[in-house]
C-alpha cells in the first residue's frame, strides 16, 4: 500500500475506495486514457493543455501507487471506470 493511500485511510476511516483519492478531473483523465485516447486527444477532449493531462495522469498514478500507464489502465478496468 502506498504512503498516500495509507495516509488517506487513516485520515478517512469511513471511506473504502482508493478512487476517493482521485479528483474528478483525475478520474476523467484516467477514464479517457484507459479508453485508449492519447494524452494529446485527452487534452483536446477536455480543452486543457497536454502538460495538464500529463500532470493529472502522473498524480493519479502516484496516489494509486502505480508506476506505468498499463497498470493504470488495468486498474481502471478492474475498478469499473471503463467497460473491458
Amino acid at each position: 500500500m502506498s504512503e498516500a493511500l495509507l495516509a488517506h485511510y487513516l485520515a478517512h476511516p469511513g471511506r473504502s475506495s482508493e478512487l476517493d483519492l482521485l479528483t474528478g478531473r483525475e478520474r476523467e483523465v484516467v477514464q479517457l486514457i484507459a479508453e485508449g485516447q492519447s494524452s494529446k486527444k485527452v487534452s483536446e477532449t477536455l480543452a486543457i493543455s497536454l502538460k495538464t493531462v500529463e500532470t493529472h495522469r502522473a498524480s493519479a498514478m502516484h496516489k494509486l501507487g502505480l508506476s506505468t500507464t498499463a497498470a493504470l489502465v488495468r486498474y481502471a478496468v478492474r475498478n469499473k471506470l471503463i467497460e473491458p
